[in-house]
């Protein structure tokens, strides 16, 4: 097919990019993008990326949100561009220039009617497909060069003579109808995604074969937590966005209520798999229990509390196993579970030093503790946290501040 009918028959990625926010903060889009918006986020990476700036604004510094191009944007108007217009729209008689075939995915399916079409060496019947009551289609594969294409069309300073060359060549179209946003996702993320390398935590967030991923997902947002699912780290603008928590690290933390705390945190065939597990109980164990952490605690804003050592990997995995007693209706240990949660001095402090995590005092007597993998420390923190009667257990009760609360 021509360049051009790609064009006209797909929705831009950043257009679909920028539904799926508005969707998110109840704005109207357009019935036919919010049909698709959901797909294409199940399948491809962002354009762009939330971050936030401060600006003045009526004297008084605020944080404002702005939209800041990923490298996918960045290549796609920059040398991905220049391809096109100075290799693909120019061959093959001028220079040698091919682009990938596209993947295009429609949700309906596609009304299909048999062409009686003989083609020597091509094995019969033919069916012709008509999609003109669809509307337009999401790409699973090929959303850069169709940015690109339309960014180029729409350029007055390229010439119409060298548009009309690029967007007449002709390029291949597999098309793919009939498939729901779950399915889609389970075909194009290993396309989108092992090509091109991201983190973990990206593609954990789209990829729906991970049962431990989605229970996650719906454990946090039924306590209307914020999960960050972009980033190796969590960071401020996570924070200013509500987003308390990596996925991963969330993940980690509904793992440890049936896998127990060291398996939570060490990768492996073994406790990737979640053969034997119910779900449905491990759902209502995990809202219960962290609905009872982030009650004591005051709100998921402990997790980026550096005077609290919940906000440790290890501390704040040990706590999520004892979960564990939920998960099994054990009300003997639930009943211990909530003991611990008060009677733990939460409070970071030289106490801690070598349990939860390297604690270090400033000249100011301020203790911070350091909050990295916690494999290193998993270990004392669990000692600490679920035997009191350990000497770990003993050092981190009856301390200066039991309820662990924001003051």
């Amino acid at each position: 097919m021509p360049f051009q009918w790609v064009l006209d028959n797909h929705i831009s990625g950043l257009v679909l990019e920028d539904a799926v926010r508005d969707l998110e903060e109840g704005k109207t889009v357009d019935p036919r993008t919010a049909q698709l918006a959901p797909i294409r986020a199940k399948m491809q990476r962002p354009f762009q990326k939330v971050d936030f700036e401060r600006r003045s604004i009526g004297g008084e510094s605020v944080p404002v949100q702005r939209l800041n191009p990923t490298p996918k944007m960045k290549n796609t108007m920059g040398d991905l561009r220049d391809y096109l217009l100075k290799q693909f729209a120019v061959s093959p008689e001028e220079a040698f220039g091919v682009l990938p075939g596209f993947v295009a995915v429609w949700p309906e399916t596609m009304t299909e009617s048999e062409n009686p079409v003989t083609v020597s060496g091509i094995q019969s019947p033919w069916t012709t497909y008509d999609y003109s009551e669809l509307g337009r289609g999401a790409l699973a594969d090929g959303e850069c060069r169709h940015l690109a294409g339309v960014d180029i069309n729409a350029d007055p300073s390229v010439s119409p003579a060298l548009k009309d060359k690029l967007l007449n060549q002709l390029v291949t179209v597999e098309i793919f109808h009939g498939i729901s946003t779950e399915n889609a996702a389970k075909m194009f993320v290993d396309l989108n995604f092992e090509g091109t390398p991201v983190d973990n935590i990206t593609k954990a967030n789209i990829d729906p074969r991970n049962k431990w991923i989605s229970a996650t997902k719906e454990i946090f947002s039924t306590l209307q937590i914020g999960v960050a699912t972009t980033g190796r780290q969590l960071t401020s603008s996570h924070q200013r966005q509500g987003q308390w928590i990596l996925l991963t690290h969330a993940e980690q933390m509904v793992k440890a209520i049936v896998l127990g705390p060291n398996n939570a945190l060490n990768k492996s065939k073994k406790t990737d798999s979640w053969d034997g597990v119910d779900f449905e109980k491990l759902n209502k164990a995990a809202i219960q229990w962290f609905g009872e952490i982030f009650d004591h605690f005051g709100g998921p804003e402990v997790l980026g509390d550096k005077s609290r050592v919940i906000r440790t990997i290890a501390v704040r995995v040990a706590l999520a196993s004892l979960g564990a007693a939920f998960y099994r209706e054990d009300s003997k240990g639930i009943a211990e579970a909530r003991a611990t949660l008060k009677d733990v001095d939460w409070i970071v402090s030289e106490t801690w030093n070598g349990i939860g995590g390297k604690v270090v005092v400033n000249d100011e007597g301020v203790a911070t503790m350091s909050a990295g993998s916690g494999k290193e420390s998993i270990t004392k923190a669990v000692q600490a946290v679920t035997k009191p009667t350990t000497k770990a257990g003993e050092a981190v009760r009856g301390g200066h501040d039991k309820v662990g609360a924001s003051k």
